[in-house]
């Protein structure tokens, strides 16, 4: 998986720039219980889920 096209999206907080969570080697992205992937964002420090087929189910924390 390519992991650079996805790394990076906009935190629905704040609207600063959110970092995918990966595993350790950053090979494997983590997901939340629906398979979407989870970002972080270090400026508000909030975790958000991040899915193209549904903008209001993109908050989490």
């Amino acid at each position: 998986m390519n992991l650079e096209r996805i790394k990076y999206q906009t935190c629905p907080y704040d609207q600063e720039e959110g970092i995918l969570v990966t595993d350790l080697e950053e090979v494997i992205p983590e997901t939340d219980d629906r398979g979407n992937l989870q970002y972080y964002c270090p400026s508000c420090l909030n975790t958000f889920t991040y899915c193209d087929c549904d903008t209001s189910d993109r908050r989490r924390r």
